[in-house]
């Protein structure tokens, strides 16, 4: 059954009618007796689509894969490489000898893979030659040994079903892998009918014995050969017939113990290259310890991560998944954790605290293992997609999309959603268990918005006529024709002012680890999912602004209770900044959404606020706002309102570019830092400009400043906010505006932020 007639044709022109048409295709009666768990949102806005049973917990096969990509390329960036290391026992002599064991000490490396990279068997062995060789090693005595003890596992995942282990999606893990640890019998017909079938193992070295139950049959005979390998053997047993002069039969087959065919080949690649290994070739596990090798020969390093994780995500591959999954334990692993603990275990530690620490919903996510072979893993829709948002907007992010299967053109997605908008569009995990379906990732409307979706399908049996993936696919289709906008964008309201950008950014203040379990106050908890995720960053650049070799910013933070879109309509930024007259860009992050809290987040680290102008402007960079030539930052204010002054405070103490802050602004904000607004005036010699209310609670802090500067004879201004002229504010360093507006109207009643910016150091357009 083809993608339906209504994914085909009627092409949703509004939200209301794209959620009734994806309402109407979930509630078919087919699905009466099975779940769903859907989530869409716009990265564009962050704002919620559609979900059905967001939150329930359901089984995402291999789009469990989503996450241990992104804890890897989280915990280790796109240019991480595993080493391997080459090691002796003993240091060969002056004539090549090695009076001793070779050891190759496994790190869980994937990529030595003669199917992937299109070689020859033995190709996959020359690093590891050529390092021997280098060495100067031309025999050796002793023994060859594969020390695949890096890896504190069991050779098979946790919550793996018995079924799995006869086939090569679950192969053995082992920190030394050969062609994702399974190879091929070859079956062929014999000359005669009735004779049985030819068997080969295609690769050599595997140690598999073959157990021919097989028969060649007369031609009009349909075909059936499978194979079985039962736990504890290496006998593999083929069982059934082909027809005579039919095309040979391929059956994959795991390869049991895979460290020890790894060491049984190299010895045998060693030999053809004329480096003898006198002893035996074997192989070490956990929880044996680690032989004895302290002399470092040399190394194998695998391609950069980027790749690894690209080779795992396309076909869907489990081993690869689990041996990057759980190298990333091991190298989480603490210092105190117990000699049972394993690298599975480990690595769902740190994927856990990968998801907490990033604002992400972690107690959504429960796995066994990282392949989501296991039955046992269990997440929601909702976290899958913050995930897929999270990794939108990550400094890896790009690797991690691009990774993904594209409909219609490579991976488990090659053939499907052709012939509709979703191919060469849809960059999506998929996920296919007995009774368990999944679609997670990322497309883009006919009208241009990015979407990112995740889609559930557990316990569906489908009817004969309908494939299981079509289900999916058909929501994904619908997305992709969709064609009208998601809300009223953010900017159309300033349009006639400039081009205002509203992104997340990698580097604004949330998600950040301090409100991973949200902020409690006065009694009211304040989630992290609902007041701490949100990391959208709205940038203005007036229809006058003109690009330079530096460029002027005004960063302003918005108080308690507030969001973006809110405080620009509100406060009449926009407005005021495009009437100022001057060229330079404003910037407005998300802080704490809608909550009562002055924290930070991110800009309150350690230079966290250099590494949030190095992504604004890379952001403004790729928008095309900035020009083609290279740009740095010039002069920057602080702006702040109320609540906002903490994290100005402490970007002013250690954000960074403190040099660059020429200006900050405080609206009816001092309430306290007074201490670091005052060491950074007296340093930089910059202007501080505060204007402070009876009833907004900043006087009495105000009061004790000023009190403190005139009896040290400091030169300041202070006066009435509607006494001060254009020439008071930008010819004085301190300014101090005392004003009888409310605290919500002191910097839009009087078009103060306006004059703000034309007394300000900021030059004209």
């Amino acid at each position: 059954m083809a993608i339906s007639t209504r994914a085909e044709t009627n092409a949703a022109t509004n939200l209301g009618e794209l959620t009734r048409q994806i309402q109407a295709h979930i509630a078919e009666p087919r699905f009466s007796g099975a779940l769903w768990g859907v989530k869409i949102i716009s990265l564009d806005s962050g704002k919620t689509i559609f979900e059905n049973h967001a939150d329930r917990l359901m089984s995402p096969a291999s789009n469990s894969k989503l996450y241990s990509a992104a804890l890897a390329l989280g915990r280790f960036g796109s240019d991480y490489r595993i080493v391997t290391p080459i090691l002796a026992s003993k240091r060969p002599n002056s004539r090549g000898t090695l009076h001793g064991d070779l050891v190759i000490a496994g790190r869980a490396d994937p990529s030595w893979n003669a199917r992937h990279a299109g070689t020859n068997f033995w190709d996959l062995f020359s690093p590891f030659v050529t390092a021997v060789s280098n060495a100067g090693v031309r025999r050796i005595t002793g023994n060859l040994i594969a020390d695949a003890t890096f890896l504190h596992s069991p050779p098979n995942g946790s919550g793996w079903a018995a079924s799995d282990l006869e086939d090569y999606y679950g192969a053995e893990i082992s920190a030394l892998t050969l062609n994702d640890n399974y190879t091929q019998v070859a079956v062929t017909a014999a000359a005669k009918p009735g004779e049985p079938c030819k068997l080969a193992v295609v690769d050599p070295c595997t140690g598999l014995v073959l157990d021919n139950q097989t028969t060649t049959t007369l031609t009009n005979v349909p075909r059936h050969v499978e194979a079985h390998r039962f736990p504890g053997e290496k006998v593999v047993h083929v069982f059934g017939h082909l027809p005579i002069g039919s095309t040979p039969e391929m059956v994959d087959m795991p390869v049991p113990l895979p460290a020890e065919w790894f060491a049984a080949a190299l010895k045998e690649a060693l030999r053809r290259k004329g480096i003898k290994v006198d002893g035996s070739a074997r192989a070490v596990f956990w929880p044996s310890a680690s032989p004895s090798a302290p002399i470092k020969l040399g190394e194998v390093v695998s391609p950069p991560l980027r790749e690894l994780v690209y080779d795992f995500l396309k076909p869907s591959q489990n081993l690869e998944t689990d041996l990057i999954f759980e190298h990333t334990g091991e190298m989480s692993r603490p210092t105190n954790a117990p000699a049972w603990e394993t690298s599975e275990d480990c690595a769902l530690d740190a994927l856990h605290e990968f998801l907490a620490t990033n604002g992400l919903p972690a107690g959504e996510v429960h796995f066994d293992e990282g392949s989501g072979l296991s039955r046992n893993n269990l997440t929601t829709a909702n976290a899958t997609v913050s995930l897929l948002q999270f990794m939108a907007k990550h400094p890896t992010g790009k690797d991690y999309i691009a990774a993904l299967p594209l409909a219609g053109v490579d991976g488990t997605l090659r053939r499907r959603m052709k012939d509709t908008p979703a191919a060469q569009n849809v960059h999506a995990k998929t996920g296919t268990l007995r009774w368990a379906n999944s679609l997670s990732g990322y497309v883009t409307t006919a009208a241009g918005e990015h979407l990112a979706f995740s889609l559930m399908l557990n316990r569906y049996a489908s009817p004969p006529e309908v494939k299981r993936a079509n289900e999916l696919d058909e929501i994904a289709v619908l997305l992709a024709r969709y064609s009208g906008s998601v809300e009223a964008p953010l900017a159309a309201p300033y349009a006639q002012f400039g081009t205002l950008i509203v992104t997340q950014f990698v580097n604004a203040p949330f998600p950040h680890p301090a409100r991973a379990n949200g902020h409690t106050y006065h009694g009211e908890l304040f989630s992290a999912r609902e007041h701490y995720s949100n990391s959208t960053v709205a940038m203005f650049v007036s229809k006058d602004f003109r690009p330079a070799d530096k460029v002027d910013f005004i960063i302003h933070f918005h108080g308690w209770r507030h969001e973006v879109a809110g405080t620009l309509e509100q406060y009449q930024l926009i407005q005021q900044f495009a009437a100022s007259g001057k060229s330079a860009i404003l910037i407005v992050p998300q802080g704490p959404y809608m909550a009562p809290d002055s924290f930070g987040g991110k800009l309150e680290d350690t230079n966290g606020f250099v590494r949030f102008m190095d992504e604004a402007v890379e952001k403004l960079r790729a928008s095309g706002a900035l020009g083609s030539s290279p740009v740095q930052v010039g002069n920057i204010i602080l702006s702040c309102h109320s609540g906002g002054y903490e994290v100005v405070a402490a970007i002013l103490d250690h954000g960074g570019l403190a040099d660059k802050i020429r200006e900050v602004w405080l609206f009816d904000a001092l309430y306290a830092g007074t201490e670091n607004f005052v060491a950074w005036q007296k340093n930089q010699n910059g202007r501080l400009l505060d204007i402070y209310t009876d009833h907004g609670g900043t006087k009495d802090e105000t009061e004790k400043l000023l009190a403190a500067y005139q009896s040290n004879g400091v030169e300041l201004f202070a006066a009435e906010d509607n006494a001060a002229n254009l020439e008071a504010l930008r010819t004085n360093k301190l300014v101090f505006l005392h004003t009888d507006l409310a605290h919500d109207d002191v910097i839009a009643s009087h078009h103060t932020f306006e004059k703000c910016i034309q007394s300000s150091c900021l030059q004209n357009k």
